[in-house]
């Protein structure tokens, strides 16, 4: 038995999103395991955001729901972080004002806040330019702000949409190198959605892949592979191919 099906962190059920007559996700399922790492990918234009805005309670679906550790969603119940595609910093807040934002909006102790805000910043390589606004470093650093805002909240979900998806590639790897070693010190329920492949297997312990519109879960795949990743090794280039072959749509 799998981690996600017998240790449920998230459990999505006929997950399903109508705009008038069109239907963009139909009738989605799937449970993500607590702790699990999960990719998700689709073709472009498939509905991955909306999906996440489902997700996240940004958006209501039109039929189904989703529900942590049994109860049904509710960002004033549960901690569901959100980083985003765009930096999301606020300017008039330093580094370390933003990243306790989301501390400060759940009313953490600030005993404990202060605390776990000095380790979020150390792992993310921010301690130094903690003092200094969001106009004062770079759109990188600023994607690392965003994504230990989401982290110092030990979210019960962190939803991620794309968020180095306009990076170039030596940058991309170092940050996602980033957030696996941030994922292992935190231990959170992570769904990353991405629309670049090797991403998805050089991150995910598991991948979903989307179909084209009305979006459904077309196949899974399990990523068994030790960490840190080889994109050039053989195991690493079948299960890209894999992935490539069930996401083309042509």
């Amino acid at each position: 038995m799998s981690a996600e099906t017998s240790n449920p962190k998230v459990v999505v059920t006929n997950l399903t999103k109508q705009f008038g007559d069109l239907l963009v996700l139909d009738d989605i399922n799937f449970t993500v395991g607590k702790g699990e790492f999960l990719c998700i990918v689709g073709p472009t234009g498939c509905g991955k955001t909306t999906f996440l805005n489902l997700l996240s309670k940004l958006m209501p679906s039109t039929r189904g729901n989703i529900y942590i550790d049994g109860e049904i969603a509710d960002p004033k119940r549960h901690n569901i972080s959100f980083v985003f595609q765009e930096p999301s910093c606020m300017p008039w807040r330093t580094v370390r004002q933003n990243v306790a934002y989301g501390m400060e909006i759940k009313k953490i102790p600030q005993e404990q806040a202060k605390s776990r805000l000095e380790k979020t910043l150390k792992l993310v390589g921010l301690a130094d330019c903690a003092d200094l606004y969001p106009n004062q470093i770079s759109s990188s650093m600023e994607q690392r702000v965003a994504v230990a805002r989401a982290f110092a909240v030990n979210p019960d979900l962190l939803l991620m949409d794309e968020p180095y998806g306009q990076l170039d590639v030596k940058l991309r790897y170092y940050l996602e190198d980033e957030l696996i070693r941030i994922w292992g010190e935190f231990k959170n329920t992570v769904i990353f959605v991405t629309h670049n492949i090797e991403e998805a297997v050089y991150l995910a312990e598991r991948i979903l892949i989307l179909s084209p519109k009305p979006t459904t879960v077309k196949s899974e795949l399990k990523v068994d592979l030790p960490r840190p990743r080889n994109p050039l090794d053989p195991s690493f280039i079948e299960l890209r191919k894999q992935v490539t072959e069930l996401i083309r749509w042509w």
